[in-house]
Parts: C-alpha cells; sequence; structure tokens
C-alpha cells in the first residue's frame, strides 16, 4: 500500500491529496501554513480561523469519513482569491453522512465529538455539503482592503 502525499501550490491556492493518516493532516496543516505566511501576510489576522477550521475538516474527512483507512484519500483545496475571500475544499471517499440533519442536531456539551459543524460556521461565512456528504465547501468573505 503506498503512502499519497502530493501538493500543489500556485500564487493564489494550495491542493494535496493525501492518504488518511492523522500524520498527513499535520503535514497538510505546515505546508498550508508556510503558504499563507508566504504569500498572505496582510492576512495574518485570519490564519487561526483558517487553520482551526482545516484542521477539523480534515480530521472529520480522515477520522469519520475514510475511517482511518490509508487506501483511501483525502483531497483538500484553497484559494485566495482577488475578491478578498477563501474558499476550502475537503473531499473525502467514506459513504457521506446527513448533514442536514446533523446540522439540525445541537451538539451535546458532554460529548468529544459534534462541534465541527458548529465550529465552521463560527468562522467561515458560509458551510456547505454536497448531497452525498462527502465533498465540505467552506467559504470566508473577508473585508476588502483599504
Amino acid at each position: 500500500m503506498s503512502h499519497i502525499f502530493d501538493h500543489f501550490v500556485t500564487e493564489e491556492s494550495v491542493t494535496v491529496t493525501f492518504s488518511s493518516s492523522l500524520e498527513n493532516i499535520d503535514r497538510t496543516c505546515d505546508e498550508v501554513g508556510g503558504f499563507l505566511k508566504q504569500g498572505f501576510k496582510e492576512m495574518e489576522e485570519h490564519f487561526f480561523a483558517i487553520k482551526l477550521v482545516m484542521r477539523e475538516a480534515l480530521t472529520n474527512a480522515v477520522r469519520h469519513g475514510n475511517r482511518l483507512d490509508p487506501g483511501k484519500r483525502v483531497n483538500f483545496f484553497l484559494e485566495i482569491d482577488q475578491a478578498r475571500s477563501i474558499r476550502m475544499v475537503i473531499e473525502d471517499q467514506g459513504d457521506g453522512f446527513d448533514w442536514q440533519r446533523a446540522r439540525q442536531r445541537p451538539p451535546n456539551e458532554d460529548d468529544d465529538h459534534g462541534r465541527g459543524l458548529v465550529i465552521m460556521t463560527a468562522y467561515f461565512s458560509s458551510c456547505g455539503y454536497n448531497r452525498k456528504g462527502n465533498r465540505l465547501i467552506l467559504e470566508k468573505r473577508l473585508s476588502p482592503l483599504i
């Protein structure tokens, strides 16, 4: 079984495809952190939110979507466009989940899981899934530069 970690970086985006492992979540976060620091220092106030939401979404994809199966891949895409928005897409190869039902159910304070949607919607402007529930699309609109 091959261990996959492929990444491609442009001036405005970073794409990573990796086999499902917790170590690859760390590698992806490091890759994106470097991308942000190198090209988007003026957005430093948003780095915490981006990294927090990215880690939450990647962890969900690896643990819940692909069930830690290293034979399954996660695709990650982050783009920062000139219109001052951040777009993130995370897709796993799992069966998906009923995100509409999950969105209606408030998290239980005593649970050690189930807060991902709350975190993502708190820090990003929009948070949606494909019908199957295995592709997450996040967008964060930023105030224009003055």
